[in-house]
């Protein structure tokens, strides 16, 4: 919550302050007249015995002066509102009523003299939150009630009056009934006081406390006070000033918002319910929606794939980010409560910027996301919910994704053992290997049965050496999408065809020559990013070799 500007005025409480005795003063005296004294002998004597005298004449002249200084300093300090820490300050006494309208008012006792003797801590009101009936609360945010109520056999529970359809914050209205209900203060400031000068005039907050026995009471929340000591109120009808702590009050400062739970979006309570059927993401910031779906295809791997605008693996680290940033949603604040249609403009929603729409087994979830400000800050509306949060941009990766960013950085993930043939061709000759897979249960040290699988390749009827092969595939699947491509070629300096045992359909990627350092990548007739000219150009001198029967090296 914002602070406010503390005015500091004087006080009329009067601090002790210890004065020095006349012996204290007369050995003063007594010091200063022996030191003239020896001053005299000294110019009697040289000249340079008395400059050191007038050097520490100064010296002393000038701790004095340093002395003086802190002295007034103390005392406009202490002369500061009601703010002085005093240890021996005595529990003041406090006596409780009610006056012919019900309210409760409290009273500091006073000397014979009409003094106050006592102004340390204190209590105004004691009740049992259960005796409470409402609280209605008005401050600088605008307004709102607590409402109690007990259900049978069960303990009181305190909602706000019109939002009891919504989610708030852990106890915080129960909180709330606890400070209305027993009021403690650290010290009485001041009996009748300018309230002006404690902010109370025109009070932070005022608290009005309905109490089933018909009672109430009436709190008012003034300014901070200096260094943090606290808060000041007044309490019923009086002008008599308390200084109470902050976390006794800083509730009554709340907007409605502030007791809004910030959970955007409900975790998923069974891991069966964690992963989406389907993913769409849509919004100003897309030029065509971008539709995510989790890989159940076991030739491949890969945790998602992207099936429009373009169809192709996703990348694992961009999809994965853009997953796990859906269910769980925690915001920073709650901005807006049962929004309309004037309030999603103002805070950039009616348009938005990003919209996401998720389907779990257990639920459907729809989030939309305006553009973010400089700060990366976004406002996000839940229209289950009805209510718009703040959220950082990099806690909704589906806002700030994109197509690009979605391209696999492996374009050929395939698992070898559901690969049945590789179609190769360097752009002036072709190569077709065919690929067997034995898979064989073991079972392993522990009695654990396993899968077991061998692969071999042959070229032409030929078979050609497993090390090699292995090696070769592997630095087909290492494939580097370096990112987005500028432009096309005409004609592939490579191809390589992927067939599956599966029911996949196959995969084609094709290179194109592009600039002097990279080539260009089309992923099934998309241009999906670049490649390294080198690592290519070795790839096909692997291929050459690997069918010419000569070593394979890893890329």
């Amino acid at each position: 919550m914002d602070e406010k500007t503390i005015k500091n005025t004087p006080e009329e409480a009067v601090e002790n302050t210890s004065l020095p005795d006349d012996s204290s003063v007369k050995d003063d005296d007594a010091a200063l007249d022996s030191f003239l004294s020896r001053e005299q002998e000294d110019k009697a004597s040289s000249k340079k015995p008395m400059k050191k005298s007038r050097k520490t004449l100064l010296i002393i002249i000038g701790a004095v002066v340093v002395i003086a200084i802190l002295v007034a300093v103390l005392i406009f300090v202490n002369k500061q509102p009601g703010v002085t820490q005093d240890e021996t300050a005595q529990p003041a006494d406090i006596t409780q009523s009610v006056n012919d309208d019900g309210v409760h008012e409290a009273a500091v006792v006073l000397d014979e003299n009409g003094k106050l003797l006592k102004d340390g801590a204190g209590v105004l009101l004691e009740y049992a939150t259960a005796d409470i009936e409402k609280i209605d609360v008005e401050n600088e945010s605008g307004s709102f009630t607590v409402i109690s109520s007990t259900p049978e056999d069960g303990s009181t529970v305190y909602t706000i009056k019109g939002y009891e359809d919504y989610d708030l914050q852990s106890d915080i209205a129960d909180e709330i009934a606890t400070h209305s209900a027993n009021i403690d203060f650290i010290r009485v400031i001041k009996l009748d006081a300018d309230l002006a000068e404690y902010g109370l005039d025109h009070p932070r907050a005022t608290v009005n406390v309905q109490f089933k026995d018909g009672t109430s009471a009436v709190i008012r929340v003034g300014n901070e006070a200096a260094g943090e000591a606290g808060t000041y109120i007044s309490f019923g009808t009086t002008d008599t000033v308390y200084l109470v702590s902050n976390e006794n009050v800083e509730n009554f400062l709340f907007s409605i918002n502030g007791f809004i739970s910030l959970s955007v979006t409900d975790p998923n309570e069974d891991s069966d319910n964690a992963a989406f059927s389907t993913m769409t993401i849509s919004g100003t910031n897309f030029d065509e929606p971008i539709t995510l779906v989790p890989n159940t295809d076991e030739a491949l791997e890969a945790a998602y794939l992207v099936t429009s605008p373009v169809s192709t693996v996703a990348d694992a680290i961009e999809a994965g980010d853009v997953a796990g940033n859906i269910r769980g949603l925690h915001a920073d604040s709650v901005v807006c409560v049962n929004p309309t249609a004037e309030h999603l403009e103002t805070y950039g929603l009616s348009e938005p910027y990003a919209t996401v729409k998720a389907s779990y087994p257990d639920t459907d979830i729809t989030l939309h996301a305006s553009a973010p400000d400089d700060n990366g800050v976004v406002n996000l509306y839940n229209p289950d919910k009805n209510i718009i949060y703040t959220i950082q941009l990099a806690a909704v990766c589906w806002a700030k994704t994109s197509i690009d960013l979605l391209m696999p950085e492996n374009p050929l993930p395939a698992k070898l053992r559901y690969v049945s043939a590789i179609d190769f061709s360097d752009g002036s000759s072709d190569y077709s290997i065919d690929v067997k897979t034995v898979v064989e249960e073991v079972t392993d040290d522990d009695g654990n049965e396993q899968e077991s699988y061998t692969s071999t390749a042959s070229y032409n009827g030929k078979e050609l050496k497993e090390d090699d092969f292995n090696v070769f595939f592997q630095n087909l699947q290492a494939i580097k999408n370096l990112g987005k491509a500028q432009g096309s070629g005409s004609s592939p300096v490579m191809s390589v065809t992927l067939t599956y045992t599966t029911d996949r359909s196959p995969d084609t990627l094709k290179v194109y020559a592009g600039d002097s350092t990279n080539y260009i990548m089309e992923l099934n007739g998309v241009t999906i990013g670049t490649a390294s000219k080198s690592y290519i150009d070795n790839l096909i001198k692997g291929a050459q070799n690997l069918i010419e029967s000569k070593t394979v090296e890893s890329l």
